[in-house]
Parts: C-alpha cells; sequence; structure tokens
C-alpha cells in the first residue's frame, strides 16, 4: 500500500493522461477478469485521443486525486450532467451521472476515493441536479459496500439470463 500523507481533488488535465490511463486499465481489467463473457481484454482502456476529447466536453466533468508529496496521480473521476426532460412518463429532473470513480489498489483505504466521491457530490449541488447516479457491477461488491457508506442506495437493477 502506497502511504500518502495529503491528497487534493482537482480538475483533470491533459498532463493527467498518463496516471488516468492506468487507473482505468486497472478497472478494465478487474471487469475484464470477473465478466469475460462480456469485457474484451485491452491493452489500453482509453486512448489519450479520447481523455483530451473527454475534457473539451460540455457537460462532462473529470477529476484526479493527487497526492500533494509526489504527484502521482491516485483516484479518477469522470461525470456528466444529464437533462432528463419531455419524457411522458418521467419528471423533468437534472442528473449528474458518474462514468467512472476509480482509485488504484496501491492506493485504497486512505479516504482517496471518498474524497473524490464528495467532490462530485459536492460538483452535483453546485449544478443543482437533482441527484447524483452510478452504475455498478454485482461483482464488484468492495464498490457497492463503498458506495453503500457514501449514502447512496439501489434504485434499481438490471437482470440478465444468459443463453
Amino acid at each position: 500500500m502506497i502511504q500518502v500523507d495529503s491528497i487534493q481533488i482537482r480538475k483533470a488535465a491533459a498532463p493527467d493522461y498518463p496516471g488516468v490511463s492506468l487507473l482505468m486499465d486497472e478497472l478494465h481489467q478487474m471487469h475484464a477478469q470477473a465478466r469475460p463473457d462480456v469485457y474484451r481484454a485491452l491493452q489500453t482502456r482509453m486512448e489519450k485521443q479520447e481523455f483530451v476529447t473527454l475534457l473539451e466536453t460540455d457537460k462532462r466533468y473529470l477529476y484526479v486525486a493527487e497526492s500533494v508529496s509526489t504527484g502521482d496521480i491516485l483516484g479518477y473521476g469522470s461525470a456528466q450532467l444529464s437533462l432528463i426532460q419531455g419524457v411522458e412518463l418521467l419528471l423533468d429532473r437534472k442528473m449528474l451521472y458518474i462514468n467512472e470513480l476509480v482509485v488504484g489498489s496501491d492506493g485504497r483505504g486512505q479516504g482517496t476515493g471518498k474524497k473524490l466521491m464528495h467532490a462530485l457530490i459536492e460538483l452535483g449541488r453546485e449544478l443543482q441536479a437533482d441527484s447524483v447516479e452510478l452504475t455498478v457491477s454485482t461483482f464488484n461488491t468492495g464498490a457497492q459496500a463503498f458506495y453503500e457508506q457514501m449514502g447512496l442506495s439501489v434504485r434499481s437493477s438490471r437482470m440478465e439470463y444468459i443463453l
């Protein structure tokens, strides 16, 4: 485990790509190992151009958790603001959807994920969103417990029948 003295949460920038890429690769590897019937084994989960495009996308918000002493990227979170309007069955609302929240396995257990999550929840408040939502795979029990500890609750479940 990496011992970190101080962690800062800040908006991501293009020079953060190498650290973010490593985290995204680790996240994807976990998914590919747990569900090889769904996820492809990839060499790189996120190419640099994709990251740069996300940084420039309107209503898309990317944050990193950085070690103040070393500058290492310990965590990454991305979210997008979605406006749900004019759907006959649904009330109009704003939702901040968390696309990714990942902390490297070496840096877990030191509050990095909590700091990232708090930053994203605060962003949702600033954007006057009605909710902050995300999807978590059932095999990722550690993440499920973390999100419940952070105050999130299960709203729905997606089920499958494998043929």
